[in-house]
């Protein structure tokens, strides 16, 4: 073998290598961002499951109200949860336009990156609000339901209010807790190492 055929030997080898490197990124880079829009899946279902769900309360309040109204404590309570259900579908309907807008495959990792980021802040400033407003959400649910179910104006037996309002509040910050550890944060921690992965491999 002459030299001029060890070098057409060399080169197509590097030809063949740097295709082979090429293929692996582009599957590599694939891989992760399939992985990214799976984590992300969770949350745009959860909020379509809130949306609709609120919407089921607020139709189900609206009746309860409509069958009280001649007791206007009662409608009362019953137009402030229906205002809070309408103000969580409206946090889930932007939050849901904003998972949509997210460009897995076609945006540079820079502008994912800040585009998931954007997603995570909103996530976090609604979820302060919703906390803060829950008890006004849940305590009217509570004076509704044991009006219409059971017959009993807890507005009369306040200390029952008090026992059933704090021991509901408990049991579902715990579960609102636990749902948005495993659905937003661990899933937002772990789709923002797999995009910060893909910067340091690109930028190799």
């Amino acid at each position: 073998m002459d030299l001029d055929e060890i070098k057409k030997a060399w080169s197509s080898f590097d030809e063949n290598l740097a295709q082979n490197l090429r293929v692996d990124e582009e599957k590599l880079r694939k891989d992760s961002l399939e992985k990214t829009e799976d984590q992300m899946d969770y949350p745009y279902t959860s909020e379509w499951i809130e949306l609709i769900g609120g919407g089921i309360v607020a139709a189900a309040v609206l009746i309860l109200s409509g069958r009280l109204i001649a007791e206007p404590k009662f409608f009362l309570v019953g137009l402030i949860a229906i205002i809070i259900a309408i103000l969580y579908m409206r946090f889930s309907y932007i939050k849901i336009g904003l998972l949509k807008q997210i460009d897995y495959y076609g945006m540079p990792m820079v502008k994912l990156q800040a585009k998931v980021a954007h997603v995570k802040r909103t996530v976090l400033r609604f979820r302060k609000i919703q906390m803060w407003l829950f008890p006004l959400y849940l305590l009217p649910l509570i004076l509704l339901f044991s009006k219409t179910v059971n017959n009993v104006d807890l507005f009369v037996h306040l200390e029952l209010l008090a026992v059933r309002g704090m021991g509901y509040l408990a049991i579902t910050y715990l579960a609102v807790y636990l749902i948005n550890r495993h659905l937003y944060d661990k899933r937002f921690t772990r789709v923002e190492k797999l995009i910060e992965r893909l910067k340091e491999f690109e930028k190799e």
